[in-house]
């Protein structure tokens, strides 16, 4: 892990106090901090904390995945059949339950009941002799009103008994699923519209796309598998779910298992309407204990404007809910976004250019339901390929307070910032951010493009400035949009 403190001294100056591991196995220390708040910096964030004992652990159960000490080519046939005969191609996925859920995804079976697959590679590390068990699940088309959805239907919790370095012949016969519902309803017009008028970005978003999933998450009981995060723009890795229901199977972003596909052509479109859907109805063979999230995204879009162009870049503002399934949900937003946000004392809203790298925002807590705190982003503007692209820097920054000063970006660079609020029914920003447990959610809003002058004032830094370097450059693996 790389953990550093980020320390402002009296003069203004900033120290970076790195951290080494200890004699604990995933314990570690950064001596030499002073009393007082700083910047933590650890491999999934910045928070700005005055603790002296950080929790940076999640939530993860089940067995580890077995490994072999070196490769072996194993393969599987497969012999499927009761499997729903639906008229269409459906998905088929074999899972193993064990810490990260690995998954065959066999993707495509065609409108009959039986599926045969002759052949199929197995990872050559893994010690498939000691996995035991597996889940097989056909996911079969359930419309519900304006949505398309895949719903779990035949499945079988299937006893293995597979053998290293040789072919294993697999044959199971799928059996309808204990069935679950949910009569859902979505306040559209009265509760998610409102989140993204002009008060979210510098132009009004677009109405873009939504997706709701209903997910089983293994061996977690009460709690989470990971701690909330922002789905807004950046692909955060999330904690596989084993999907019970999904408008689509896209990119997880967020971690509580709410699926947005971004950009796709052919999207769920966004709920801007009270609606009363009904019945929901899916299959559920996994155990009672594990805990189930019903979650909600909405997509919308904003063109926002490049400086000294007539150019645009399009960017995701994604908002989330999630909570646990019931009879009779309700799903609107568990938190709104923040209000009347600035930057250096001007309205977030507004291009600017500042004479400073040390960007200093503040805004006011939503109306409603209060968030346990705040993460800030930032998105370098990048011109290189001819198309404008707003990409996320390795600066995301998490308070509990209503103002911030981030740490020095580089000067001479153009830059948005996202505000978002989070909800969370046990994180703590300050000690333990990513335990987590239902309800969560997010709601972001995005700024004009802020221009940070070539002269811009950034403060001496002691130590390793290359953890604060990191912070104001695009980062190649995760984008912002």
């Amino acid at each position: 892990m790389n953990l550093s403190a980020l320390v402002t001294n009296p003069d203004g100056s900033i120290t970076v106090q790195k951290g080494s591991a200890t004699s604990t196995p995933g314990v570690f220390i950064i001596p030499n901090v002073p009393a007082g708040s700083y910047w933590l910096q650890t491999g999934s964030g910045n928070f700005w904390t005055s603790t002296s004992t950080f929790d940076a652990g999640t939530d993860i159960a089940g067995p580890q995945e077995p490994t072999l000490a070196s490769p072996q080519n194993t393969s599987a046939s497969f012999n499927m059949s009761g499997l729903d005969a639906v008229g269409q191609v459906t998905v088929v996925n074999v899972v193993f339950p064990v810490a990260g859920y690995p998954t065959l995804g066999f993707g495509e079976a065609p409108p009959s009941t039986t599926l045969s697959f002759p052949s199929v590679p197995l990872n050559p590390n893994v010690d498939w002799s000691k996995m035991d068990s597996a889940f097989f699940l056909q996911y079969v088309p359930q419309s519900l009103g304006l949505l398309n959805n895949l719903v779990i239907g035949p499945s079988v919790n299937a006893s293995l008994a597979l053998t290293d370095g040789t072919v294993n012949t697999i044959t199971e016969q799928l059996q309808p699923s204990p069935q679950a519902f949910v009569d859902l309803s979505v306040p559209g017009a009265s509760q998610w519209a409102p989140l993204f008028t002009a008060n979210a970005a510098p132009v009004t978003p677009t109405p873009y796309s939504s997706a709701l999933s209903i997910s089983a998450q293994a061996y977690i009981s009460g709690r989470l598998a990971s701690g909330t995060g922002s789905p807004s723009n950046v692909g955060i890795p999330s904690v596989p779910s084993l999907k019970l229901a999904a408008t689509t199977f896209g990119d997880e972003s967020g971690t509580t298992g709410c699926a947005v596909q971004e950009f796709n052509p052919n999207p769920q479109p966004a709920i801007l309407i009270d609606v009363t859907f009904g019945d929901l109805l899916y299959g559920d063979p996994f155990p009672s204990t594990w805990t189930r999230v019903l979650s909600l995204c909405q997509m919308f879009t904003a063109a926002l404007p490049v400086p000294n162009s007539s150019a645009t870049a399009n960017f995701a503002l994604v908002d989330s809910a999630s909570v646990a399934p019931a009879e009779n949900v309700s799903l609107g937003p568990v938190v709104s976004i923040v209000r009347n946000p600035t930057i250096n004392g001007a309205s977030f809203f507004t291009a600017a250019t500042l004479n400073t790298a040390e960007v200093p925002l503040g805004w006011a807590a939503p109306s409603g339901a209060a968030p346990y705190g705040y993460s800030v982003r930032a998105y370098v503007l990048d011109m290189a390929t001819g198309v404008p692209t707003y990409n996320i820097t390795g600066g995301v920054f998490s308070v509990e307070q209503t103002s911030i000063t981030l740490p020095p970006l580089a000067a001479g660079n153009t830059y948005v910032f996202a505000i978002t609020a989070e909800a969370d029914g046990t994180a703590n920003i300050q000690t333990a951010p990513f335990r987590s447990s239902l309800p969560t959610g997010t709601a972001t809003v995005v700024s004009a493009p802020i221009t940070t002058s070539s002269g811009a004032l950034t403060p001496a830094i002691h130590g390793d400035r290359r953890v604060i370097t990191r912070l104001s450059q695009a980062q190649p693996a995760v984008k912002g949009h």
